[in-house]
């Protein structure tokens, strides 16, 4: 019984790895992956051309977007369309940082700025979960 149930875990295992999967849009265009392990990859690769990324799943939302200007970063969490909409919030942050979304400037408030690693850790999250994650505080907007 055991052996069987350890089976079946094992098969439930291997059917949610080949179901992941994870689009990341940036203004190259969109790229689609099957692991965590590579979007983050990536994610530290495209961060370096301080441009916004997107990341949803099999769906359009809920998805993350991710501006950069390393070492910083500034995250929208999209709940639909329609829907609620989060931005990063770090009270202990006070530099003011501009980054470039979708290939325009912009500068949120000095209070949405986190760190790149912090950003890192939130895609993780999003990635396992594909809800707001609770790694960082927001702010609603």
């Amino acid at each position: 019984m055991e052996r069987s149930a350890g089976l079946q875990a094992k098969t439930s295992q291997e059917l949610r790895r080949k179901e992941f999967m994870v689009t990341v849009s940036t203004y190259k265009g969109d790229f689609t992956f099957q692991s965590a392990d590579d979007v983050i990859k990536f994610v530290q690769t495209a961060a370096k051309e301080k441009d916004s990324i997107w990341v949803s799943g099999d769906e359009k939302y809920p998805c993350l977007s991710v501006c950069t200007n390393e070492p910083y970063a500034a995250i929208n969490f999209f709940e639909g369309e329609t829907g609620d909409m989060w931005l990063s919030y770090n009270e202990n942050n006070k530099k003011e940082v501009t980054f470039l979304a979708e290939g325009e400037e912009w500068c949120p408030s000095a209070d949405a700025v986190i760190s790149m690693k912090d950003a890192i850790l939130c895609i993780k999250e999003f990635l396992s979960t594909y809800e707001r994650p609770s790694c960082i505080q927001w702010q609603e907007l």
